[in-house]
């Protein structure tokens, strides 16, 4: 699917004289109080504010949902740039480049062609038109679903990035961990909880999804990493879950995306975290990349971990 450069302009006037809400993971439809605070337990309330609670029975929208509603295609800001056919920095904008996206990172919006942008702008703001000088946009790209005149190349495959970065999420991931008393916690989906319970060390992990496979490992304390397994099944010791009954210290995930997921969504990735034992959480991590400060695994050698996060 796919829009002209009239439809997406129109679609955004829409949202501003309908005064969409914005809710992050929402993608312009009606939501419910009990959906939002679904959307609130998969993204944490740092991404849907306890007050967005009071947007229920309004059109609710995110800024890249805001041209999803528009193309009919599903992507986020981070896919929009990967795709786009062209980019350039913010300051070589020109008017013939109306309908074109602004863009920053998290963020992104639509160009007026006349020095402002219409936006799902945040939860404070909500669907505006303000001038550029309102945000910190730092390129403007030419994307893949609108139609400027010359066609659309919807074809074009996204790089990867994190899952479940969607209302929906693409992939569902499911995990549960054993602690140091023997106990093996309820499951968890993506980002509705975590697995684990503070002050008591993991000693093992068991990981499945919903499409596509997986696999992971895990790391000894005071030792080294086990073999990678890609099952998951407590009763199933060789490949159902990771770890030896041994306090771990480090984990390593990674997603392997159906081809389906490639063509429609592009290329995703296992996103995940752990908390070094009575601390808070560790940064982000994106399957096994060693780039952009990242280990390729999350936790630290010598320290246990006492939760588990990933979507």
């Amino acid at each position: 699917m796919s829009c002209t450069v009239d439809q997406l302009m129109d679609k955004c006037k829409q949202a501003l004289k309908e005064d969409w809400q914005y809710v992050y993971g929402a993608k312009g439809t009606i939501l419910s109080r009990a959906q939002i605070d679904a959307l609130r337990n998969l993204y944490g309330s740092n991404c849907v504010w306890w007050s967005d609670s009071n947007k229920a029975g309004h059109k609710c929208c995110d800024c890249s949902g805001l041209i999803t509603t528009a193309t009919g295609v599903m992507r986020g800001s981070a896919q929009y740039k990967s795709t786009a056919l062209e980019c350039y920095p913010i300051s070589q904008r020109k008017a013939n480049m109306r309908g074109w996206a602004v863009w920053m990172e998290g963020h992104i919006g639509v160009y007026d062609g006349n020095g402002g942008y219409y936006a799902m702008d945040g939860s404070a703001r909500n669907m505006v038109h303000y001038p550029l000088s309102k945000n910190k946009f730092t390129h403007i790209i030419k994307l893949c679903d609108v139609d400027y005149g010359n066609g659309v190349s919807t074809n074009k495959v996204p790089s990867a990035i994190a899952s479940g970065g969607s209302y929906n999420a693409i992939v569902n991931f499911m995990y549960s961990v054993r602690i140091e008393d023997g106990r093996i916690l309820p499951e968890v989906t993506n980002l509705n909880d975590y697995a684990g319970i503070r002050g008591k060390r993991i000693t093992d992990i068991a990981i499945r999804c919903d499409k596509g496979s997986l696999w992971y490992q895990v790391h000894i304390l005071g030792g080294d990493w086990l073999p990678k397994v890609s099952g998951c099944d407590w009763m199933e010791p060789e490949n159902g879950f990771a770890g030896d009954n041994k306090v771990i210290d480090a984990v390593r995930v990674y997603y392997n995306t159906p081809h389906d997921i490639v063509s429609s969504q592009g290329y995703q990735q296992a996103q995940y975290r752990t908390s070094q034992i009575n601390l808070g959480y560790g940064k982000w991590q994106y399957d096994d990349e060693t780039q952009n400060g990242q280990n390729g695994f999350t936790g630290s050698f010598g320290t246990a971990i006492d939760r588990f996060q990933l979507f």
